[in-house]
């Protein structure tokens, strides 16, 4: 490693730092039941949102058939947008409905946190 150029051996050095990182991650992820579930529910999460725009945009079988980019992007921004307000709508009722329940039986709180 003397020979080489200091740019070259940092560059080793950070990408075996990189093999270690991932490595020691990789093996708290396997030991690690908690660790397993969140990130299970983060991927949910991600499928998820990916799921509503295909669902939402039932036209065409979920596929931008248009040959124009300019006509095709336009798609593309409204089914965004109206993803996005299904989001947010279903994010305001859930909460109006936690906050309904939570009134009625003040013990739930806890479960929900934990």
């Amino acid at each position: 490693m003397t020979n080489s150029f200091p740019s070259d051996r940092l560059s080793k050095a950070l990408t075996n730092l990189e093999h270690i990182i991932k490595s020691q991650y990789i093996l708290r992820y396997l030991t690690d039941l908690e660790l397993r579930q969140t990130v299970q529910l983060q991927l949910n999460k991600g499928e998820y949102r990916h799921k509503l725009p295909r669902r939402s945009f039932f036209a065409e079988q979920g596929e931008f058939t248009a040959g124009d980019y300019e006509e095709i992007m336009n798609k593309a921004s409204c089914l965004s947008l109206v993803s996005n307000a299904i989001l947010y709508w279903n994010t305001i009722k859930i909460n109006d409905i936690l906050a309904h329940i939570c009134h009625f039986a003040p013990i739930f709180p806890r479960f929900v946190t934990s």
